[in-house]
């Protein structure tokens, strides 16, 4: 039977994209966005008329008639509007997470919109209750009272909360999810999140719950209770083969011990729950990136189960008689969790790491791709050192000397590959090879440095995935190879390309018609000519007078002129007469168009 599932839809979109920063949801916030733009247009719920938008709004009237007979995407939308305002209220409870505090705007704006997301799964709730399918309609209820548990504990501003609400909402949806997981209609990955967010706030608010079992067994009660019976989620519950059983305890169970051998320290676990957890969390060797996530959650609730252990117990309790100084066994108990804690999480930052570099490597010269992946890397590779330096600082770590240069080899190995793998290679690709080959030099130096003082390699104590002889020689010669690269390459430009460009060389598009071109000719700044060049000029240049049929001369006898005195020019003068011939002017001469076409 194929269902929708709301659940799917919202936490287990935000597990897949793995949401974890204050940034990753607000790009999570804004993919949200356009999904509700377009289901609005898909339910025709768009008002294009915005002066009259109140009266004409179609989203305010939808019915429960709308869901039933024109498509279920309505409660879809209506759904992803929910937790639209859910991934914004997220954001700032992370922003405040960081900073220590809520600002006063964000302390309102965090209030109202969890307030408008319960107003709109009661809308939601309203709309779909006709749904066919139980499954759908249960996983609405479990979503609606998930959001109105999120608004009565961080939405409320009061000193005094309403736990009993508080606490009956999350049972439910816990006894809602453990079900569905039952059935193999939610993954195991998905309820596991949701019941690690809010665990420790249903014991919190639920009493004074301190075993798995309790919680259980509180669980049961409230699904069983006569305040709930009335309630459509207890009864959809019921009505499909609802049978989670109370667990009881034993003295001996809880008096069930367990040796850890860690290095040069014994203990011994006292908790059974803790035992199980830990021998849960341990078995699992993930293979993918979700299977780190099942991993962790049994290691953490391993860690909540044996602090609570630790707070309600005292030394002089009959449980630590067997052990001859408890205190000093939780504490490594205590750190031993830790530490697999933390490993875990290195190893799945390393996954991912692997992941990026393989995305990497497949990259085409694009600088803007490369530099957008570098930045993920960078990322990964920030939370690789902050984990490993958290390992460094845990009890029975920092003064195992082995372990501890172990723990700095790897942390300095994830950072000079980082380096020498994608840095470098980014300043190459922009012909920087000083910075390029000191990254290498550098690299090359703080290896051979932090090598010395490991010592020798032949027993790791860290997991083959994290650190290896193998992968220290890898990057050695990838090292040692890119310096090489760079300064051949660097050394080839220099001989193939010069830089002064002589005045009167011609460029390649000017050699073109010559035909001699050689590859040492092509250069980025000898492609064609960008300014205006002197070219040299022969001594008698060959000059054409274009004005030069334009010009005409009287012509004149080529007879010496004799000296005549005054008397005799003015005597002759008189003496001859002017005829009317020469008066008359001579016709002018018609000419063509530069005089060649003049006959």
């Amino acid at each position: 039977m194929v269902a929708y599932s709301p659940i799917i839809a919202t936490y287990g979109n935000r597990a897949e994209q793995f949401l974890e920063t204050d940034s990753d949801f607000a790009k999570y916030h804004a993919k949200l966005n356009k999904k509700l733009q377009h289901l609005r247009s898909r339910c025709h719920l768009t008002t294009k008329d915005t002066k009259k938008y109140s009266s004409k709004d179609k989203y305010g009237q939808i019915t429960t008639d709308d869901y039933d007979n024109k498509t279920k995407l309505i409660g879809v939308l209506i759904l992803l509007h929910a937790e639209r305002d859910l991934a914004l209220a997220e954001t700032l409870k992370l922003r405040a997470r960081q900073r220590g505090k809520l600002k006063k705007s964000e302390e309102k704006v965090l209030s109202t919109r969890l307030k408008k997301a319960c107003k709109t799964v009661d809308k939601l709730v309203n709309v779909t209750q006709n749904e066919s399918q139980w499954i759908t309609r249960v996983q609405y209820l479990a979503f609606a009272k998930l959001t109105h548990a999120e608004y009565l504990i961080n939405g409320k501003r009061f000193k005094r909360k309403d736990s009993v609400k508080i606490s009956n909402n999350l049972a439910l949806v816990f006894a809602t999810l453990e079900h569905l997981k039952g059935l193999n209609l939610l993954s195991e990955g998905v309820v596991d999140i949701i019941i690690n967010k809010y665990q420790y706030t249903l014991k919190q608010f639920a009493g004074n719950l301190i075993t798995v079992p309790e919680m259980n067994n509180f669980i049961i009660e409230r699904v069983q209770s006569e305040e709930n019976k009335d309630d459509e989620l207890v009864k959809l519950l019921l009505d499909n083969e609802f049978n989670m059983k109370k667990i009881t305890t034993s003295n001996e169970d809880k008096k069930a011990t367990t040796n850890i051998n860690w290095r040069s320290f014994n203990a011994k676990i006292m908790d059974a729950e803790v035992a199980q957890f830990l021998e849960q969390g341990l078995s699992i060797h993930p293979t993918q990136i979700p299977q780190y996530t099942q991993k962790l959650s049994k290691l953490e609730k391993a860690l909540d189960r044996h602090e609570f252990y630790i707070a309600n117990h005292d030394d002089q309790d009959d449980i630590d008689e067997m052990v001859e100084n408890s205190s000093e066994n939780n504490q490594i108990i205590l750190a031993y969790i830790k530490y697999n804690i933390l490993l875990t999480s290195i190893s799945r930052e390393k996954d991912l790491f692997t992941h990026l570099w393989s995305q990497w490597l497949k990259l085409n010269t694009s600088i803007p791709s490369k530099l957008t992946k570098f930045k993920e890397m960078d990322r990964i590779v920030k939370n690789l050192t902050k984990y490993l330096s958290d390992v460094m600082e845990l009890p029975g770590v920092y003064s195992d000397e082995e372990l501890l240069s172990q723990l700095g080899l790897c942390k300095l190995y994830f950072q000079l590959f980082l380096n020498t793998g994608c840095l470098s290679v980014l300043y190459q690709s922009k012909g920087r090879y000083m910075e390029a080959l000191a990254l290498y030099v550098d690299a090359h130096q703080r290896l051979e440095t932090k090598l010395s003082e490991t010592g020798s390699l032949d027993e790791i104590l860290l997991p083959g995935s994290l650190l290896s002889l193998s992968s220290i020689q890898g990057l050695q010669k990838r090292i040692e190879n890119g310096g090489n690269s760079v300064i051949t390459l660097a050394e080839y430009e220099k001989s193939t390309h010069s830089d002064n460009i002589g005045k009167y060389d011609l460029t390649i598009i000017e050699k073109l018609d010559t035909g001699k071109i050689v590859p040492t000719d092509i250069q980025l700044k000898n492609l064609f000519p960008l300014k205006p060049k002197f070219q040299p000029v022969t001594s008698k240049p060959t000059l054409f007078d274009l004005a030069f049929n334009y010009i005409s001369y009287d012509k004149q006898e080529t007879s010496t002129p004799q000296l005549k005195t005054p008397t005799e020019e003015s005597g002759n003068a008189l003496q001859t007469p002017i005829s009317n011939e020469q008066t008359e002017e001579e016709p002018k001469k018609k000419r063509r168009f530069l005089g060649l076409f003049g006959r």
